[in-house]
């Protein structure tokens, strides 16, 4: 079972978006706009890694499917 790169590449998306939405949630309230920042772009990188990952194992699940179907 081949793995697809888009898998741990969106693992890590999702790492570091909810390491950066985490962060600036909890620096939100300090009246500056970094921690506002941080948890826009952590959100962002949140989702791209969700879409990511859903197309990455969507992927292989075709593939899986496609290698077992017999040929006519």
């Amino acid at each position: 079972m081949p793995l697809d790169v888009r898998v741990p590449i969106s693992g890590l998306f999702l790492a570091v978006g909810l390491l950066l939405l985490g962060y600036g949630a909890a620096f939100q309230g300090l009246g500056t706009s970094a921690g506002r920042l941080n948890a826009i772009w952590g959100g962002l990188m949140v989702l791209f890694g969700l879409v990511l990952g859903y197309y990455g194992v969507r992927a292989e699940r075709r593939t899986q499917v496609g290698a077992r179907t017999p040929a006519a």
